[in-house]
């Protein structure tokens, strides 16, 4: 009787947990993390348990998730296999996107891009925005702060979401894509 009740118990909490201590999980589509800790801590006055997620490449920076809250919890989401990548690597490829002239326009489907999370979609936007720079050099192109943060948004994402599975240097992310698009 006593050793069911501790196995019943020990189920409810493994319920209660989705992840444990030391799982890297990507968060909100934004950033890899690395579960530190899982503790109560006491914020805004509301006494909750929390997961503390820790950037793997800013260990001053930290998450905190409620433990109870499914639609937070949802977004911490697993690290990217290579296999995973390398897929996402040929289908931006096949997805290339064309610059929107309307800055309105554009500006609206750079956020809704961003905003999906859709690695793919992404990649592609960050590749088109490298296209465009690099066409530049023969006539200069006006581009707006909005183009910037959107691109600088999609920089991030890709390189944070493929350099740690990879295990990589952030800056040897886009050599890398560069060398999977060419052996297509």
């Amino acid at each position: 009787m006593y050793i069911e009740s501790i196995g019943v118990r020990l189920l409810k909490i493994a319920e209660k947990y989705t992840h444990n201590i030391g799982d890297t999980v990507v968060y909100r589509k934004q950033g890899t993390y690395r579960v530190t800790d899982i503790k109560e801590q006491k914020i805004a006055g509301i006494k909750k348990e929390y997961y503390i997620l820790t950037s793997v490449y800013d260990s001053n920076f930290s998450v905190y998730v409620p433990v109870d809250s499914q639609n937070l919890t949802s977004m911490m989401e697993s690290v990217l296999t290579k296999e995973e990548i390398d897929t996402i690597i040929r289908n931006s490829e096949n997805n290339r996107m064309t610059w929107i002239e309307n800055t309105a326009e554009r500006a609206e489907y750079l956020d809704e891009v961003i905003h999906s999370g859709d690695l793919s979609q992404v990649l592609s936007l960050l590749m088109m925005f490298i296209l465009r720079k690099e066409s530049s050099d023969k006539k200069p192109i006006r581009t707006f702060a909005r183009d910037e943060k959107a691109f600088a948004a999609a920089q991030k994402a890709v390189l944070e979401a493929f350099a740690y599975p990879l295990g990589l240097k952030k800056d040897e992310v886009m050599p890398y894509i560069y060398e999977t698009i060419s052996k297509k």
